[in-house]
């Protein structure tokens, strides 16, 4: 089996949080896992997060909610980069799933919410299966953890096709596109996705990125390579001349992923989605 070593930097901003969360609500967090990029061998700083699962044996209580808002007040303060950003849940929330679990805390850029994450999907508990870096507590696969490929690969179509229908429209690059960051994120994320619905793994984004040079045409390469290089090595200079053209490369690839994403999928009366 490959070793991943995690990134310092993400092990740092954990074991801050550790600290900080212990102080306010002792004993609270029993265990605590890292997924994304961070338990995927692809921590880019400055554009990754890190991603972190908090168990407890149950929910927080008002008075709780209020002392982990103020701990990742404190930590967002002290570590403004990376940003921390995840979940709690409760044991049973691990063994039940991402679909039987109700709306849970999160943290979003280093703020609390009470409800509302977009990490409680069944990529979450995928990766957490596959790849969970346990910084406390006992391993995941020890736990009982829900398994749900078909919701896996449901979650994904339905990601591919909310992104397909977003840039439907004219063939004109979105301000999102014309970022280096939007470039990175939505072009590896749609291979990402395709990736899923082709072998019903979860790659990392660069790994994603890869899979897409093999998987498309070669006047697609381009635009992918320039998305890897954000993402891997940002300050060796851009394949494009100018952000247009770029942005209407990332546009393009996106729709022609998206397209080909949709049909890997038979519905169950075995037709293609349309």
């Amino acid at each position: 089996m490959e070793t991943v070593t995690t990134h310092p930097l993400a092990l740092g901003v954990a074991d801050a949080y550790l600290a900080l969360v212990d102080a306010v609500v002792p004993e609270f967090v029993e265990t605590l896992y890292l997924v994304g990029s961070a338990a995927m061998g692809d921590f880019r700083p400055p554009l990754s997060d890190v991603n972190f699962v908090a168990v407890s044996l149950a929910r927080p209580g008002r008075g709780e909610l209020a002392a982990l808002a103020e701990a990742h007040a404190d930590l967002a303060l002290g570590w403004p980069a990376p940003a921390l950003d995840g979940i709690y849940l409760t044991w049973n929330d691990l063994r039940a799933g991402p679909l039987a679990v109700p709306n849970s805390p999160c943290v979003q850029r280093g703020r609390l919410f009470e409800s509302g994450c977009h990490d409680q999907h069944p990529l979450t508990w995928s990766v957490l299966r596959a790849s969970a870096v346990t910084v406390r507590g006992p391993l995941c696969a020890g736990t009982g953890l829900w398994r749900g490929a078909a919701h896996l690969e449901r979650w994904a179509l339905a990601s591919a096709n909310g992104c397909w229908g977003i840039w439907l429209g004219p063939d004109t690059a979105d301000e999102t596109l014309l970022a280096a960051d939007g470039v990175e994120r939505f072009v590896l994320g749609m291979c990402r996705l395709h990736y899923v619905l082709a072998t019903e793994v979860v790659p990392s984004k660069s790994n994603a990125g890869l899979y897409g040079l093999i998987t498309f045409q070669p006047e697609w390469h381009r635009i992918i390579d320039e998305a890897l290089r954000v993402r891997r090595e940002p300050e060796v200079a851009g394949l494009y001349g100018t952000l247009g053209e770029r942005g209407r490369d990332a546009l393009a690839v996106v729709r022609i992923v998206a397209d080909d994403a949709r049909t890997l999928v038979v519905s169950p009366g075995g037709s293609r989605p349309g």
